[in-house]
């Protein structure tokens, strides 16, 4: 053979020979990359049956802090916003003037008007003594009388429209919205800004229907919140509902002192706490089988048996807490095997293992 074409051959050789190699070591690794099928895998559990149960006359429920007033200031006219002397954050009274639009031009139509008025009502004054002396006849005074009211009127519409073209505060509180700036046009019944008032504020929280009879208006609440751990804050009763949701669940409204010490701001997840010597029945179940919190409410039931059981997510309305247990007003039904353990490895569908009597 030719020598020059042994070189060449080696070399073809060890080439096939690296590139097989690392096609191979390419497919072990990709096979080591694939995923492992764990859906046949039962995940062990905990879990409760569900069941109505005594309950003490106090009670808790969550709810939302808002604000007690809130305002939007809005514009009866329309036009060019030529001030507006606050910003985000900026502290103002009821009634407090705000800003306005550009009047420059009714403001002289008003002056003109002014004018007018003047003159008319001494032509008035000037026909009604001569009526009176029999100095003119009463077609004239009336004549006179017609067009100085006109001209009051006219004013006093004038007067309105300049009103109408300032911004004025309707509450006291805390500026939280800007939605028009200066030079911008405005048009009629615009909300300029927000204003909301957290010196006082308030909750609304949803009972069930047998404690809604035993809330009353006017009634002492303890709210806590987690932002201020230790800490409570009296609240008030200040309505209760007459008409109960699909779920027969009531709402109640909660007037809230805020706390200079401890400032509370609107939108705050807080939880309301009902005294009460009555006893009652109810759905209970623990905090812990809850999958994310009090805010996100849902639990695991299991389905199925044997080889088939699974999980299945189901979204819960609560009602009050009863120390480390909740009361489930919607989502759940006496019965129900619910998951207590092992939720956080859970998905739909999941196949599960009880690994405790229920």
């Amino acid at each position: 053979m030719n020598r020059k074409l042994v070189l060449p051959l080696v070399l073809l050789v060890v080439a096939v020979g690296i590139a097989f190699k690392l096609y191979a070591n390419k497919q072990k690794l990709n096979a080591a990359k694939q995923p492992v099928d764990r859906s046949a895998i039962a995940i062990p559990i905990t879990v409760m049956t569900t069941a109505i149960g005594p309950v003490s006359g106090t009670f808790s429920v969550p709810g939302t802090l808002e604000p007690y007033d809130h305002g939007k200031v809005m514009l009866n006219a329309q036009g060019k916003l030529a001030s507006l002397s606050v910003d985000l954050g900026s502290r103002v009274t009821k009634g407090q003037v705000l800003g306005s639009l550009d009047v420059a031009a009714k403001q002289l139509e008003l002056a003109a008007a002014e004018l007018s008025f003047e003159k008319l009502k001494k032509d008035n004054d000037r026909y009604k003594d001569l009526y009176a002396g029999k100095a003119a006849s009463e077609v004239s005074y009336d004549d006179a009388r017609f067009q100085f009211e006109n001209a009051k009127v006219k004013v006093d519409q004038i007067r309105q429209q300049l009103r109408d073209a300032q911004v004025i505060a309707p509450v006291s509180g805390t500026v939280v919205a800007k939605n028009i700036e200066v030079g911008e046009f405005v048009p009629a019944n615009t909300a300029v800004v927000e204003v909301v008032d957290v010196a006082r504020l308030k909750a609304k929280v949803f009972v069930s229907e047998h404690d809604a009879y035993r809330v009353e208006q006017g009634q002492a609440v303890t709210i806590t919140t987690d932002i201020y751990p230790g800490e409570t804050f009296t609240g008030k009763v200040t309505f209760v509902s007459p008409r109960g949701d699909a779920s027969h669940n009531y709402e109640v409204e909660v007037a809230v002192d805020n706390s200079k010490a401890h400032p509370l701001k609107s939108g705050t997840f807080i939880t309301a706490a009902f005294s009460g010597n009555a006893e009652g029945e109810a759905l209970l179940i623990p905090k812990t089988a809850l999958g994310e919190g009090l805010k996100n409410a849902y639990v695991f039931t299991v389905n199925g048996i044997d080889s088939t059981m699974h999980a299945s997510q189901q979204k819960l309305t609560l009602g009050r807490e009863v120390g480390d247990k909740v009361e489930v007003v919607d989502g759940l039904k006496p019965g129900a095997t619910v998951v207590l353990t092992g939720q956080l490895n859970l998905a739909e569908g999941t196949l599960v293992r009880i690994t405790n009597a229920k």
